[in-house]
This record gives C-alpha cells, structure tokens and sequence, in this order.
C-alpha cells in the first residue's frame, strides 16, 4: 500500500486553558526571582511595611515548601524547618489580629528565614513538574480550608 502524501501533522501536548504548558521553561532569572521575592517580603515584615499581601506571600511560599518536604524529600529535619516556618507566619497573624499591625520577633523572621532558604534549596533540587504539582496541592488545601474543611483529618 503507498505511503500517504499528506504530511502529518505535528505533535502538540494539551494543557489547560489559562495556563502555562509544562514543556515551556523558564529562564534562570526568573527562576532566581521566584527565590528572592519572597525573602524581599521577608524583610518587609521585619521593617514594618508588610501588608496582607505580603503575609499571603511568605504563606504561600512556606506552605508550598512544606509540601516539597513532605512529598519530594521525606526528611524529618526538612519537615521540622518548614513547621517551624508555617508556625511563626500563624504567630505573626494572630499577633496581627491581637494589635492591628504586622510584624515579627527575631525568633519568628529567624524560622521563616531558615523555612525560605530550605524551600530555596528544595526549589533547585526539583524538577519543574515537581514544582507544579506541589503548587497544585498547596493550592487545593488551601481551598478546603476556606470551605471549612479540616484537612488534617483528612485519610491521605
């Protein structure tokens, strides 16, 4: 039988509209600012001039690390580190929620920080479809929480 002369078309992945293909990279720099917001956030909160945007930042990012821990690494120590975090972002909104204005201890910018340079770390050792599906996650849980959901007595 002869070969077809129609040439066939090329291979295009499906992803999911209003967001970014798996197969697209990005760059170093971006990589590097994914890194260094979140620390510029950090200081922010120590001068004084954080916000509620900023807050959402840093517990985003130390959620997101903790996922990392837990789904990528499996170390007790990492997991310690980014608890550590995510209790000093809650002590820092519940001392919001008490005075009315956001800040932090050394104790408590001394987690987060530690908490950040771990999730740096882990960011690096990563692949980028790691990154996405504990963003993914991160992201899910998150939504529960705010349906009400207790996720801690959650089976999985």
């Amino acid at each position: 039988m002869p070969k077809s002369k129609k040439p066939r078309k090329k291979y295009r992945p499906r992803y999911v509209e209003g967001q970014l293909p798996i197969t697209i990279r990005h760059s170093a720099a971006s990589d590097m600012m994914l890194q260094m917001i979140p620390q510029s956030e950090l200081e922010k909160l120590r001068d004084g001039t954080a916000d509620e945007f900023v807050v959402n930042n840093l517990k985003f990012r130390l959620n997101w690390g903790h996922v990392m821990s837990n789904e990528c690494f499996d170390t007790p120590e990492a997991r310690a580190v980014t608890l550590a975090g995510i209790d000093a972002i809650r002590e820092v909104e519940a001392r919001y929620a008490r005075l009315g204005k956001w800040g932090c201890t050394m104790p408590e910018f001394a987690a987060m920080g530690d908490a950040l340079n771990l999730t740096d770390e882990m960011q690096a050792q990563t692949t980028r479809r790691q990154q996405r599906d504990a963003a993914y996650v991160t992201l899910a849980v998150s939504e529960l929480k705010k349906g009400g959901i207790d996720v801690n007595a959650l089976p999985c």
